[in-house]
């Protein structure tokens, strides 16, 4: 393999630019790809298989923890990982996370008790947290500006495909096989991953360049930019609304309207596919609109579809234009908030997005459960009284959400995004 290392300064900031020979930067790049489908996949395939858990084990009132564990271990996570991937290298922080996710798999394939798959969940979360994070730096390191524009395409095409087909998987698995194939589906591919990152990407790739701050450090400085602002609050609301979603739609199918597994999975199915298909649209409109206009028009079609989703309790329709507007509010929050962000806090600026939705979802789904009238210690769904207007409480709730984000984008947005360097 050839290693070729140079050093570049940007704006007063040092960072390590380097390479790999151009057949193992491919490698990685596969690997890296398989990766971020593993974490796409797993935030909407254990959904609709959930039910099916509850109905072996009982511990129904565990039910929301097995994604606020998750969420909450992922959320915590970023920010070390980050800091783990400058001070001992890329490969390490990845492996790491790896290494736990496929362990937390390992633990929830192998449970014996809802107890032992929430455990498994968190051990999920703890290695989730490397993977987003960590994929995106090491792009950064591998390829230069022009390129990397085109591996954020099979980035987000990736993400895309597997939000789309994660709730058929999960469901059909769990119909077919049972909910502990939705776990042993994760092992195989992530070794792979793991095995060509410890082989190709050198050791030394990012080590001890953490010159920049960490992102507490950053936060103070990033919140009196306006964009990375509104974003910030904007993602708290946003978080819940859309795990709300992700989370209780499932029971909703499969508990109040007596659906499968494969049902549930089909239901979120429409979400997802507005989702991408927006996604890939923002960017050609983005010159047309300008990132403001994206933003309200995302929040509207947002706030529209929770609405009707509200009213007709997870209507297909409501739940295709929450999908359409996710789209275009989650694409113009990352670059915006790249675009108005201090060159050296790029990265903080991109994690601060994601750690913020994440802490709105690790906080909405347990309320949301208490809202749902799910007791911490119900047995099963059939035994909770009440439930069908519980989950219906549930979407008038993500409505609400929606409602209170998309004030905060209108309101607080500015309509026009200059570059970091353009500020004075």
């Amino acid at each position: 393999m050839q290693w070729h290392g140079s050093r570049h300064r940007v704006a007063g900031y040092v960072t390590e630019m380097s390479t790999v020979s151009p057949s193992a930067r491919r490698w990685i790049t596969v690997a890296l790809l398989v990766g971020t489908s593993l974490a796409s996949l797993e935030a909407m395939v254990v959904g609709p298989a959930m039910p099916a858990v509850v109905g072996d084990f009982g511990g129904a009132g565990l039910y929301p923890w097995v994604f606020t564990a998750y969420i909450g271990a992922q959320t915590l996570t970023m920010p070390l990982y980050g800091a783990l991937a400058d001070r001992r290298g890329r490969r390490a922080a990845y492996l790491l996370g790896v290494t736990l996710f496929l362990l937390g798999s390992l633990v929830s394939a192998m449970a014996g008790s809802m107890e032992v798959v929430v455990a498994g969940r968190l051990l999920q979360g703890l290695g989730a947290g490397a993977i987003l994070p960590v994929t995106q730096t090491i792009f950064g390191d591998l390829y230069p500006v022009e390129q990397r524009t085109r591996m954020q395409g099979w980035f987000s095409l990736i993400w895309g495909v597997s939000s789309l087909l994660g709730p058929a998987v999960g469901g059909w698995l769990t119909e077919v096989f049972s909910w502990r194939a939705v776990f042993w589906l994760n092992l195989a591919p992530g070794l792979v991953s793991a095995v060509l990152i410890g082989l190709l990407v050198p050791a030394r790739l990012g080590r001890g360049q953490g010159s920049g701050p960490g992102l507490l450090a950053a936060v103070p400085r990033l919140l009196r930019v306006p964009v990375i602002q509104a974003v910030a609050l904007s993602g708290l609301t946003l978080g819940a609304a859309l795990y709300g979603v992700v989370g209780y739609l499932p029971v909703h199918v499969q508990a109040t309207l007596g659906g499968s597994p494969l049902d549930a999975g089909i239901a979120l199915i429409p979400m997802s596919l507005s989702w991408t298909f927006s996604a890939n649209v923002a960017g050609r409109l983005l010159r047309r609109l300008g990132f403001a206009g994206l933003v309200r028009a995302g929040a509207s079609m947002a706030l529209v579809g929770t609405v009707l989703a509200a009213v007709w309790t997870a209507s297909t329709p409501g739940l295709m234009l929450f999908g359409a507007g996710m789209g275009f509010l989650i694409s113009s929050f990352t670059v915006a908030s790249q675009e108005a962000a201090p060159p050296e806090l790029v990265a903080q600026a991109t994690t601060l997005g994601l750690f913020t939705r994440s802490v709105g979802s690790a906080v909405g789904v347990p309320l949301l459960g208490l809202l749902a009238g799910i007791d911490p210690g119900a047995a099963e769904f059939s035994a909770i009284e009440g439930l069908d207007l519980g989950l219906a409480r549930v979407f008038v709730a993500v409505a609400a959400c929606v409602a209170v984000s998309a004030l905060v984008a209108v309101l607080r947005f500015p309509r026009s995004v200059p570059p970091a360097g353009a500020r004075g």
